[in-house]
């Protein structure tokens, strides 16, 4: 059985902001360094070696990735968070989108806009994963990407996303995953060691 842990960057300074931040990008804060050197000692004290390491694009996944470990790595555009169209950079506009107590994800809000929907974040998450997983040999995989893009493709990966979600992903949460001998992915649980760092 391979596993993957699939890490969210550390807090930025649109993060801090309360700024949309999909495409668009902003450098890590103080906090957010320690929060990824958090994980770093957390994979560290769990014996959890990486064979390979892939981050999005964005500088502020490649920053935690290179903090978290100093293996090379593959920067991949499949593991960019959602597009948010022309809401990059508002504030605080993800607390203001209309939402059905029953819906888990933004589904098409962002699509007028020119964003993408939950759909199609998940689809692009699951291609390049699986893609990475087929051309891979490694037993241990880090990646780091985004919490939109993770969360759209964790709901993805679940037989009853609703009575299983893993919760909140907070800066530098890790999803765990078993991957099978057909590379299907298994969810196991969400990893929070960075969430105390002040």
């Amino acid at each position: 059985m391979r596993k993957l842990y699939i890490v969210r960057h550390g807090q930025t300074l649109f993060n801090l902001k309360g700024m949309t931040q999909g495409w668009c990008d902003s450098p890590l804060t103080d906090l957010g360094i320690r929060q990824a050197k958090k994980v770093g000692e957390y994979f560290k004290e769990n014996n959890i070696k990486f064979d390979e390491a892939y981050s999005s694009t964005q500088e502020r996944a490649c920053d935690t990735l290179e903090l978290i470990t100093d293996i090379p790595y593959k920067r991949v555009k499949g593991l960019k968070e959602w597009n948010f169209g022309m809401m990059e950079g508002e504030a605080e506009i993800l607390q203001k989108v209309p939402r059905r107590p029953d819906q888990m994800t933004h589904e098409d809000f962002f699509v007028p806009w020119g964003g993408e929907s939950d759909k199609e974040v998940a689809s692009r998450m699951s291609r390049t994963i699986k893609e990475i997983l087929e051309k891979s040999t490694a037993n241990t995989i880090l990646m780091v990407s985004h919490a939109g893009a993770m969360w759209t493709h964790v709901l993805s990966t679940l037989d009853n996303p609703e009575k299983d979600k893993p919760g909140h992903l907070g800066n530098c949460a890790i999803l765990e995953y078993d991957v099978d001998d057909n590379n299907k992915l298994k969810f196991v649980k969400i990893h929070e060691p960075a969430k105390d760092v002040k």
